[in-house]
């Protein structure tokens, strides 16, 4: 059993809230976290009752709509000069930029939606929308409706198929 997936795991029952809180606002900036050990972690929490399933919902949300206001201001503010300064260095070339500019332009917040579903343009879909300059009301809204959907998905499918994750077994004998 990998010793940080146990660590972040006892963290989430240990802090509760907050940490759900925490690692979501994290996720929300754009960074690579391992959440699907903490929707795993919130899943175990609701089945045994210490915790329920629509706060959870609410609070992955919350976290992760705080994460993408903090990266929508950081592209805002310190974006296009990174980009332009560090964009082909860490391979954002500007013809990608470009088509998610292009993107938000021609779908909105249905693209803001679609792209937290979708591995791929997630991470430079949050940050460009600073960089693009979209209005911050129009972000806020579809972000938290993306949230609040994505956490429902995901805290859902985790929760029916909690008994089909191997930590599941593991995690049920030590807590229980």
């Amino acid at each position: 059993m990998s010793l940080p997936i146990i660590k972040l795991y006892d963290i989430v029952l240990k802090y509760g809230w907050i940490a759900i809180f925490a690692v979501f606002a994290l996720e929300g900036t754009g960074m690579p976290f391992p959440v699907q050990v903490v929707f795993i972690a919130c899943a175990f929490l609701i089945k045994i009752g210490r915790i329920s399933f629509w706060n959870t919902v609410i609070i992955i949300a919350l976290g992760n709509l705080f994460g993408n206001v903090l990266a929508y201001y950081a592209g805002r503010t310190k974006g296009k000069p990174f980009f332009d300064r560090y964009g082909r260095k860490i391979k954002l070339w500007r013809e990608g930029f470009e088509m998610v500019k292009e993107w938000y332009i021609r779908y909105g917040g249905p693209f803001i939606i679609a792209s937290r579903f979708i591995g791929i343009p997630r991470t430079p879909a949050i940050w460009a929308s600073g960089i693009v300059g979209i209005d911050f009301k129009v972000y806020f809204i579809y972000s938290f409706l993306a949230d609040f959907l994505w956490a429902y998905f995901y805290t859902f499918l985790t929760y029916k198929g909690l008994t089909l994750f191997p930590l599941f077994q593991y995690f049920k004998a030590r807590y229980k």
